[in-house]
């Protein structure tokens, strides 16, 4: 199986003297583009294998990614040592050459993003199917959290949702970083699903971030579009929002990052727990008292 290749080839990678992913890997297709690098379809000429490559040039624009790349790398390699996170894509192997990194990695298949995948029925999932998805992104998550990981930039362009199995996976570790306890002092990411402490006050924690842009993917997989344009819409934190996971939604989104859920209440909601919810349109302000943020800063 997929898991006992990846094994095979870490042990050729371990026991052999010359090896160059030029004689390993042959390179398809363009599948996308990273947070600092492209991605292509590619092959382990051994026994084919199908497996995703990241390149990475270690200059862009003049700036060095000395220190940009191996943080991404040894993220992943946090997230795929045993045992294996399966809604966290597996980093095979990497490679140090002389202008770039090239990173091996696990390719689901058939698989689209989950953008992609949203925009395709219609710019939005129905209850059901959002509810089977983000069980699978809180997971994803929750995993990263407990491994001392930072995603920084979950969003529908960065999970894969297997269109045979609906079975979903969190790729692209390139905005990340180690979870810290005290405070961080700058964004990497989407703006769009950054939190509102970072606009007031320029500092953040680490799961209360990641929580705010949960709700706000999982507004997206059921109203469609994003909660917010721009970011005096995210401070305001007011927005129309429809069917009964609106409750979920707006604990995530709460202004005050300490009166948001953890992840492990996020997963006990009723709403994970529901199989048949009726749906409504509700239109709710979500405000809450500014003194916590005032302390932050």
């Amino acid at each position: 199986n997929f898991f006992e290749k990846i094994v095979y080839i870490q042990n050729v990678t371990k026991y052999s003297t010359v090896k160059t992913f030029d004689s390993c890997y042959e390179v398809g297709d363009k599948l996308g583009e990273g947070c600092f690098g492209s991605v292509y379809e590619g092959r382990h000429v051994s026994d084919g294998l199908q497996v995703a490559i990241k390149f990475v040039s270690k200059w862009e624009t003049g700036r060095c990614l000395y220190s940009v790349l191996p943080v991404e790398v040894t993220l992943l390699q946090i997230m795929s040592q045993p045992p294996i996170c399966k809604n966290i894509v597996q980093l095979i192997e990497w490679f140090d050459e002389l202008d770039r990194y090239i990173l091996i990695l696990e390719r689901p298949h058939p698989c689209v993003d989950l953008e992609s995948f949203m925009e395709n029925l219609g710019n939005c999932l129905d209850e059901e199917m959002a509810r089977a998805v983000m069980v699978q992104v809180v997971e994803a998550a929750s995993q990263c959290s407990k491994r001392g990981v930072l995603h920084r930039d979950m969003k529908g362009e960065n999970f894969l949702i297997n269109t045979d199995t609906s079975e979903v996976k969190l790729i692209d570790f390139g905005c990340g970083d180690l979870i810290k306890t005290t405070e961080y002092d700058s964004y990497a990411g989407t703006l769009l699903y950054c939190p509102p402490e970072v606009f007031v006050s320029g500092k953040y924690h680490a799961d209360p971030a990641t929580v705010w842009s949960l709700g706000v993917l999982l507004f997206r997989m059921v109203c469609g579009y994003l909660p917010f344009a721009h970011h005096m819409q995210t401070m305001a934190g007011i927005f129309n929002v429809k069917d009964e996971c609106c409750n979920l939604i707006g604990w995530c989104l709460e202004r005050c990052p300490y009166q948001r859920p953890s992840l492990q209440q996020i997963t006990e909601h009723e709403w994970f727990q529901s199989t048949n919810q009726t749906t409504a349109t509700k239109k709710n302000s979500f405000q809450c008292d500014n003194t916590l943020l005032d302390k932050e800063q």
